[in-house]
């Protein structure tokens, strides 16, 4: 997979005004009421305790009024809007208020001026559109802001704006609460509470721990047998979820799976850069034609720009990739790639394990508004011919048995940047990053690898050497050429073809997942990723990652040479001895 500059032509967010848009909106909401500015919320709106202390998001100001801001007071605000509904000429759109009781209440945005009916107090939601806005007010449950609802009709000719508004809740004509937007995407809402827009069925989940299961990290292309195992025995049930599926290898897998009678379920992006390919869409319908519930991320309103995920659940262990499940990916024949095998925790008094709470998201996710039956999707798609990768790289790091450790699984949108941005600024000794690409010098997640250089932390990135990414990481590795972090570009000399894993390793703690370090990714896209706090598996990746960066031919920083044997030191002998720096 390849994350190119631009989407192809039927995608849904394929210009760059679209993209500008969603990113002016996650930076543009402003909530206004009176007094100074308050900040509020975190990257994603979620878990502000856990963010970073320059965590990029949503921005609610006060200047006036502040009894309303105050959690759960019950003073007159606006609580929610639907600007930028999905039907034609957005038909349906509505703006919820919180009345404290009934009075001259009215609406103005500057161009228009609606008058609410004199009865109405409570929570009330208005529309000139009562009929279309009933089923979108009612598809999902009351927020704790919102609760109970009352809808009611605007006699007033009142828009809302989906390119963006500000909306005044008057009393006897005073402005007593202010909401103002750049722009609204399309099907998403915003309410108070949350601090952001969010798709319809789209609900941020916690980070999950699970104690003491079991744990086998691997790398690929070295052992692209490991992420396949658990398809093979799989008996009761098998989860696959990816943003695309291009092997013939796991498709057989998943066939047989589902003649010996295991619920067998895949779910898949519908739009990846560059189009849905013919290859994978031959081999879904052989999938489906086994009888295997097939579900693409395609419909509208979109909760997720990508659903870029890759794992899978088999009985009770969770495969956890950086990987696509096609030849150049999980079938080892091109790029470096981490994974990580979790199984039942070893404690028998231990409750949900990480395999439960994955195949909990998939669930959710194949059974919202926006995913598709394979079907539908088919009928409606356009595929494109792509190549197949026919690589063959040697073995050089065997994947260790099983270990016991604890883990905590992590998603977007929501809980992973606010979690891996903890992580990194509370390193100690070392923070070793590999990620195809990231958003620059001022990209949060970097931020966040230089503070912790700055306080003495070891810190390396290595970055994609891919022809699409190789100019941009080349002029990230020189705009940080004088700080006191190692910045590189692979050069694999034979060992693999590019640079597709994202991993970290902090300390004694490795995080394995999706998550590309690109602008959008963290807020916009369906990713999962793993956080395993064990020091033998976390020296497992760094005598990989350092054999890695062997073939990146970086210079370091005065005072910084020898600084990554240092933090791998631990790690085995190997792994020192192939680290040398000019």
């Amino acid at each position: 997979m390849s994350l190119a500059p631009s989407r192809s032509a039927n995608d849904r967010a394929a210009s760059p005004s679209a993209a500008a848009s969603v990113a002016a909106v996650a930076i543009g909401l402003l909530v206004l009421t009176a007094a100074a500015p308050v900040a509020v919320g975190g990257d994603a709106g979620t878990d502000p305790a856990v963010a970073g202390p320059d965590s990029d998001g949503p921005v609610a100001q006060s200047d006036g009024g502040s009894e309303n801001r105050t959690a759960g007071g019950d003073g007159p605000r606006i609580v929610e809007l639907f600007p930028n509904p999905t039907a034609a000429e957005n038909r349906g759109e509505y703006l919820v208020v919180r009345l404290p009781e009934r009075g001259n209440w009215s609406l103005s945005d500057g161009y228009y001026d609606a008058a609410i009916p004199a009865n109405a107090s409570g929570v009330v939601a208005l529309s000139m559109d009562p009929a279309n806005a009933t089923p979108l007010l009612d598809d999902e449950p009351a927020s704790a802001d919102r609760g109970p609802t009352a809808l009611r009709a605007l006699g007033d000719y009142f828009p809302l704006s989906a390119s963006g508004d500000r909306i005044e809740l008057r009393r006897n004509g005073t402005a007593v609460d202010v909401v103002a937007y750049e722009s609204a995407p399309e099907g998403q809402r915003w309410r108070a509470d949350w601090g952001e827009w969010r798709p319809r069925g789209y609900d941020p989940r916690p980070a999950v721990r699970t104690a003491d299961a079991t744990v086998t990290p691997f790398v690929l292309p070295d052992s692209p047998g490991r992420p396949v195992e658990p398809l093979r025995e799989a008996e009761d049930r098998l989860l696959l979820a990816g943003y695309m599926l291009g092997s013939e290898r796991v498709v057989d897998l998943l066939v047989a799976a589902a003649d010996r009678g295991v619920e067998v379920r895949v779910l898949v992006e519908g739009s990846p850069v560059g189009g849905f390919s013919a290859r994978s869409a031959r081999l879904l319908d052989r999938v489906a034609a086994a009888g295997v519930e097939v579900r693409v991320l395609d419909g509208d309103a979109e909760r997720f720009r990508f659903h870029h995920a890759k794992y899978a659940v088999a009985d009770d262990r969770a495969v956890v990739l950086t990987e696509n499940w096609k030849a150049s990916g999980t079938g080892g024949r091109t790029n470096r790639g981490w994974g990580v095998v979790t199984g039942t925790p070893r404690s028998a008094t231990a409750g949900a394990t990480a395999a439960d709470d994955l195949a909990a998201l998939f669930r959710a996710d194949a059974a919202a508004p926006d995913a598709r039956p394979w079907k539908a999707f088919r009928a409606d798609a356009e595929f494109h011919d792509g190549g197949a990768a026919n690589g063959s790289y040697p073995t050089r790091f065997e994947a260790p048995d099983p270990r016991a450790a604890d883990v905590e699984l992590l998603t977007t949108p929501g809980n992973a940047a606010d979690r891996l941005v903890a992580r990194i600024d509370a390193a100690d000794d070392r923070v070793l990053a590999l990620v195809p690409r990231t958003g620059g010098p001022d990209n949060r997640l970097v931020r966040a690898l230089r503070r912790a250089a700055d306080r003495g932390v070891d810190v390396h990135l290595l970055l994609s050497n891919a022809w699409y990414d190789r100019e941009e990481n080349r002029a990230l590795a020189e705009a940080l050429a004088g700080e006191p972090i190692a910045v590189a570009v692979a050069e694999p000399r034979g060992r693999y073809g590019k640079v597709h894993a994202k991993g970290v390793v902090i300390d004694d703690a490795a995080v394995v997942g999706s998550l590309n370090w690109n602008a959008g990714a963290a807020t916009e896209n369906r990713e999962v990723l793993l956080a395993v706090e064990d020091e033998t598996v976390a020296d497992f990746y760094a005598r990989a990652y350092a054999a890695d960066w062997r073939g990146g031919g970086v210079h370091l920083p005065v005072g910084f040479a020898g600084g990554l044997g240092v933090v791998v030191a631990g790690a085995g002998l190997v792994a020192y001895r192939e680290v040398t720096f000019a």
